[in-house]
């Protein structure tokens, strides 16, 4: 893959893909060329794709110098609660691991011929149970797929609440719960 490349007579970005802000992660970069409609129209320089939150699909879009780098501090807390967060996914997926039955390979009678056998019972492991996170998550996955699916669209279907209200009542409470996360997070640090 070849590096991007920025022509000589445009402005080189302030920031970065990937990068952290205040207004999300930087997914994307548009520039508006001094001698383009848009750049006339509405200046010129970097626009910024931003995604605010990743389990979402909607992006804003920021002028470069509206765009607010977290402080040292709020990155780390960031970081720190992400790291947290895919540990106990971790812990998780190695508690599903653990769950699967084991089985040995026993030789036959018959040349050449094995059998597999369990050597323990399949068992249901709930020393470390799904963390909320995760059905949250998991929640967020299930109803953009419902919402997405042939016969719900075909459905006139006008209920007072929609999908749409569930997916921002499951936001609302993934933000709560990264809150209390992230204050434990720094009650930690100065303990």
């Amino acid at each position: 893959m070849q590096p991007i490349s920025i022509p000589k007579h445009w402005n080189y970005p302030g920031y970065i893909f990937g990068q952290r802000t205040e207004q999300g992660e930087i997914i994307g970069l548009k520039y508006y060329a001094p001698d383009t409609y848009l750049g006339k129209q509405y200046g010129e320089g970097w626009r910024y794709v931003m995604l605010p939150d990743k389990n979402q699909e909607d992006e804003e879009h920021q002028l470069e110098d509206k765009v607010k780098l977290l402080t040292p501090e709020q990155l780390k807390t960031q970081l720190h609660a992400e790291i947290d967060y895919y540990s106990r996914q971790l812990e998780h997926m190695k508690s599903l691991l653990r769950a699967i039955p084991v089985t040995a390979t026993v030789a036959t009678d018959e040349p050449g011929e094995q059998q597999e056998t369990p050597t323990q019972a399949q068992k249901k492991s709930w020393e470390s149970p799904p963390t909320l996170q995760s059905f949250i998550d998991a929640a967020q996955v299930i109803l953009k797929q419902i919402s997405q699916h042939p016969d719900y669209l075909a459905l006139d279907y006008q209920p007072d609440l929609t999908v749409g209200d569930a997916q921002t009542a499951l936001s609302y409470l993934k933000d709560e719960l990264e809150t209390n996360q992230q204050s434990a997070a720094i009650a930690k640090v100065f303990d």
